[in-house]
């Protein structure tokens, strides 16, 4: 049997749902249909003036003590825009409205959550500020940050490979 998150069935409750295939589950009472799908996501690569990207250290899982980005799932409602500047004032306390993010691309990712390992779609905004003072870290959600050369970022280093690559491509979009 394939994985699931759905256990029972959202409209009658049964169980037993059956695979239609890796992303599609259907119950065999009432014939409802369950999807997985990818997750959206916005994603917040930060240079200052001295072309310093801010790097975060995870304080949670999936990822704890692995390197980041702020960021975090869009919430309904909101644009990518949205997502990064209220993601970014929650986890660093650093207020940069959303019109100062720039989308520059999407990739995919795996997000490990209560059992299951959701898709999601990363989508990438850039914001160039002036410097990053004031930053005051969400301690549930960051345990440090890191202000690296975007030639210093230890690629390896980090807890998810779509954060890993969008700053690879963003050092080479740069130089």
């Amino acid at each position: 049997m394939m994985e699931t998150p759905f256990q029972h069935c959202s409209a009658c409750g049964s169980s037993g749902l059956i695979a239609c295939n890796e992303r599609e589950f259907t119950c065999p009472i009432c014939q409802f249909r369950h999807f997985i799908t990818p997750i959206p996501a916005a994603v917040a690569l930060i240079l200052d003036a001295s072309g310093r990207i801010l790097i975060t250290r995870r304080a949670h899982q999936p990822g704890l003590g692995l390197l980041g980005l702020p960021g975090g799932v869009i919430e309904g409602g909101e644009t990518g825009e949205e997502a990064c500047s209220r993601e970014t004032l929650e986890e660093v306390g650093l207020n940069i409205p959303a019109k100062a993010f720039r989308y520059i691309r999407s990739l995919p990712n795996q997000y490990p959550f209560q059992g299951f390992v959701w898709p999601t779609l990363d989508l990438f905004y850039l914001a160039e500020i002036e410097t990053f003072e004031g930053i005051v870290l969400q301690r549930s959600e960051v345990s440090e940050s890191l202000l690296l050369s975007l030639s210093e970022v230890p690629y390896s280093d980090f807890a998810f490979a779509s954060n890993a690559e969008a700053v690879r491509l963003l050092k080479d979009q740069m130089h």
